[in-house]
């Protein structure tokens, strides 16, 4: 049995270490596919809105612009992603960040290793309690 800390009291410690636990199940099933699970967020978002700025993107996923940049850069390297400089009417230094057809591939590929991560998430902690769990953390919003 493990001993009880005062960490034990304290949300912030809670929370951080369940989203490690998890997100080092998730990233052991997208590695299959040769992403992490912030580059999974970003093909998905991307997927979802079909362009994108980095201020919305970062808005999206709630990450500071320099990780997220950090995300994307391996991502362009390889051709999944394409950044292109103001479009139309918008302004010329605003940068827009969309997929390419190799990152719709790369993404389709990579749902299946993270339907995988679900799977495994749900039989070890119930369907019922991880809807419960994502309906509550989705629905907490604090102010920075």
């Amino acid at each position: 049995m493990r001993e009880s800390s005062r960490l034990d009291l304290c949300n912030c410690f809670a929370t951080r270490q369940a989203a490690r636990h998890i997100t080092r199940l998730y990233e052991k099933h997208l590695a299959e596919a040769d992403v992490t699970s912030a580059q999974f967020s970003i093909l998905v978002v991307l997927d979802e809105r079909r362009r994108a700025s980095m201020s919305e993107m970062a808005d999206a996923l709630v990450m500071d612009r320099t990780t997220l940049l950090r995300a994307v850069k391996p991502l362009q390297r390889d051709g999944f992603v394409m950044a292109k400089r103001g479009d139309g009417d918008g302004d010329p230094r605003q940068v827009s960040f969309s997929l390419t057809a190799a990152g719709r591939n790369k993404l389709k590929a990579a749902m299946t290793h993270w339907m995988s991560a679900q799977q495994e998430f749900e039989a070890q902690v119930g369907p019922t309690r991880a809807a419960r769990l994502r309906s509550d953390l989705l629905a907490l919003e604090l102010p920075a």
